[in-house]
């Protein structure tokens, strides 16, 4: 069963894709692959540019018409998050960035309301101590 559905890189890019429910958790078609990801299936493994990951057992990711998006992010390291019900998938960075990200301890950039409701960037404060606090009630 084929239905229409999106990824969401970790760029903030998205792309509409064809899901399928009969390969894996969560697969779109070769076709859309590539422009979904930025990766290409290619002989010498999943490519993008000249990173290449050697994949050891290519009918675990795909059967040919339909690539596994969950094979793909384990294959890759990197975050899935999936919602069947609202078909939409999330991929997150590559586990090479987010070390990268964590050894300098600089937070990334990210504009977020305050309590006021005004739009403001976590580089507005910069060259002055900052002190970030996060709730979630989850």
């Amino acid at each position: 069963m084929e239905s229409s559905s999106l990824v969401i890189r970790s760029d903030g890019g998205t792309s509409a894709v064809t899901s399928s429910r009969e390969f894996g958790d969560f697969s779109i078609l070769v076709s859309d692959f590539e422009g979904a990801t930025g990766w290409g299936l290619k002989p010498e493994g999943l490519c993008k540019g000249d990173v290449c990951y050697p994949v050891r057992n290519v009918e675990e990711l795909s059967d040919g018409v339909n690539i596994d998006l969950a094979t793909f992010a384990k294959l890759t390291n990197q975050s899935l998050l999936f919602d069947s019900e609202y078909q939409v998938a999330a991929l997150g960075e590559l586990a090479s960035s987010r070390a990268t990200s964590m050894s300098t301890l600089v937070a990334p950039d990210f504009r977020l309301p305050d309590i006021h409701g005004k739009q403001v960037s976590f580089s507005d404060f910069n060259r002055r101590k900052r002190l970030l606090l996060a709730w979630s009630s989850w």
